[in-house]
């Protein structure tokens, strides 16, 4: 079984696209370092961009849909709330002063709360920096009582300035990263603003990030951010949440799943998932083509228990993402039975 559980991005841009070329940074703008205590790819992973599309389609620095519309920053996701909760610092990006902060603004997924409950805090906790030059950055999101900075207080690069949280218009455990130059957003990947042309090749973006974090930034095109096994398909907000919403994996449960979260699937992408163990245990499925671009989605293959237990042993699964009749991505896991 092949079951997709997730919500859409919206339509692609539309026949507005320009094609750019790098340009080189303004002479005071500010070297950014990582703003976050994270390993891009693999405890964090970077799930919008900045939209340059100035009307209301969706366009990110690489001419794709990573973003949505009016998004004016850089979203830098965790894997669930549960990696929130234990602690991922914000850090300043550049040096600076403390223009302004928000602390006290409850953690809470707004598909839970609704959006009413934020109006006017859509930032939630968070801290705005200013570089000097008319740079500023913004960290929003941050994890209630965790700011750790006051207004008007002298930064160093890499200062702790709170921790990841999920306050404000927030679905998911992130920071929202912001750069703005005279109060206008700036793409820190290409330093593309609403408006601006996009890139063909993203390799040849000449950004804002510091030689290290340039090195561990790079667009990524869909990936998984995540797999495993349980005994039910988990929902995206199961997911979200992480920790023990996830029905865990046991002999005698109801079924037994192989799972994978994808980031930013594209319009006529695939996904194929196979699952192999012990005693004969096989499923495979293949999701139809999408229709539109998906900021995030579940799937999943597995089988129901048929009155005996799952047999004991090794159990693996492959979840792989096609476009265009190719193989982009791959992702595995393993359980083991007991």
């Amino acid at each position: 079984m092949v079951r997709l559980l997730g919500v859409g991005l919206g339509v692609l841009f539309g026949p507005s696209l320009l094609w750019g070329e790098p340009q080189l940074p303004a002479a005071d703008a500010p070297s950014l370092s990582l703003p976050v205590a994270c390993v891009p790819g693999r405890t964090c992973f970077v799930q919008n961009h900045v939209d340059i599309d100035p009307g209301s389609g969706v366009r990110d620095y690489a001419c794709a849909a990573a973003s949505y519309d009016g998004h004016k920053g850089v979203d830098f996701r965790l894997g669930s709330v549960a990696a929130a909760q234990s602690g991922v610092a914000v850090l300043a990006a550049a040096p600076g002063v403390v223009k302004g902060v928000r602390d006290g603004v409850e953690d809470a997924l707004m598909r839970e709360t609704g959006p009413g409950a934020i109006v006017g805090r859509e930032c939630g906790n968070g801290v705005v920096l200013d570089h000097g030059g008319g740079w500023e950055t913004q960290y929003c999101h941050l994890r209630r009582g965790s700011v750790s900075v006051a207004r008007g207080q002298p930064v160093a690069r890499g200062a702790r300035l709170g921790d990841v949280g999920y306050s404000g218009f927030a679905d998911f455990a992130h920071l929202h990263f912001e750069v703005r130059r005279d109060g206008k957003p700036v793409e820190p990947f290409s330093q593309a603003g609403a408006g601006m042309a996009c890139l063909r090749d993203p390799a040849t973006a000449v950004g804002l990030w510091d030689e290290a974090a340039a090195k561990v930034l790079t667009y990524v095109a869909g990936e998984f951010i995540e797999t495993g096994f349980a005994a039910a398909i988990p929902s995206t907000l199961d997911l979200e949440h992480g920790g023990n919403r996830i029905a865990t994996a046991n002999p005698m449960g109801d079924g037994l799943v192989f799972y994978a979260r994808l980031m930013n699937g594209r319009a006529g992408d695939h996904i194929r998932v196979v699952v192999s163990g012990p005693g004969g245990f096989a499923a495979e499925g293949s999701s139809a083509p999408l229709e539109r671009p998906k900021a995030i989605a579940v799937y999943a293959a597995g089988r129901k228990r048929r009155g005996t237990a799952f047999a004991s042993g090794l159990y693996t699964g492959v979840a792989e993402l096609v476009r265009d009749g190719a193989v982009m991505t791959r992702a595995r896991g393993s359980f083991e039975m007991p």
